[in-house]
């Protein structure tokens, strides 16, 4: 869960919350408390990003309500936070918080605890569910990748080209604005370094460029973000000679 308000609202994975709020309410024959509403029901968190949710407490005779959030399941424990976001209206009380990827996905209890102004408490609780989405990420290819001149004398400037692609509606599109990072790999070795990065401009075009030091193979790296997945270009072998 992230943090709300004041940024004080936060639960570890699947832990559960505390909220809480006091202040004076009318007079009333009988202590009650209802859980009117958990919006939405399910609580749908997509692609990482943040989803509010909204639960109504209906009560009488409180001064006091508490409200905790518990997914069920004897993993998690619950965890007290303070300065939650919460209105009252007269017998309304409103409590608002939010879900994110962290958060465990199933079962959840809504409990409510109203409070009188002796101490008396009643409870209700009602379930609700969270759902994790990740959206499907857009396709991307790295083409046209060369690494040069070949051969290349040792401690001169190896070149890097290339185009980073994004599969939209059947068609490769160039994206811009990205950055594709280009790795090394010598003849000895099984280890990819990282040895320059660019940024791709119009139709997702991109240069670099990194000191010849041995011979090996270079390939381009995109590693993706929310939106377009993380792509490899093919290997580039540049051999480098020595005076």
């Amino acid at each position: 869960m992230n943090r709300i308000a004041v940024g004080l609202l936060s639960a570890a994975v699947g832990g559960s919350l505390l909220l809480s709020a006091g202040t004076a309410s009318a007079e009333r024959t009988a202590l009650s408390v209802r859980v009117d509403s958990v919006n939405p029901n399910p609580v749908v968190v997509e692609n990482g990003r943040d989803t509010g949710v909204t639960i109504e407490v209906r009560t009488t005779e409180a001064t006091r309500v508490e409200l905790r959030l518990k997914p069920v399941s004897d993993r998690f424990r619950a965890q007290d936070v303070r300065e939650p976001k919460i209105m009252h209206e007269g017998d309304l009380w409103r409590f608002s918080t939010s879900f994110d990827e962290n958060d465990f996905e199933g079962r959840w209890l809504a409990i409510a605890n109203a409070y009188d102004k002796d101490g008396r408490k009643v409870t209700d609780q009602v379930n609700f569910s969270v759902k994790q989405e990740q959206r499907e990420k857009a396709e991307t290819r790295l083409s046209s990748f060369r690494a040069g001149p070949q051969p290349v004398r040792k401690g001169r400037w190896v070149y890097f080209t290339g185009r980073l692609q994004v599969d939209d509606d059947r068609r490769w599109q160039g994206v811009e604005d990205e950055e594709v990072a280009i790795y090394f790999r010598s003849n000895d070795s099984n280890t990819w370094k990282w040895v320059a990065s660019g940024d791709t401009e119009r139709k997702g075009r991109f240069n670099a460029r990194a000191r010849a030091l041995r011979s090996g193979e270079y390939r381009a790296v995109f590693e993706g973000n929310d939106e377009l997945d993380e792509s490899a270009s093919r290997s580039a072998w540049v051999r480098v000679w020595r005076r």
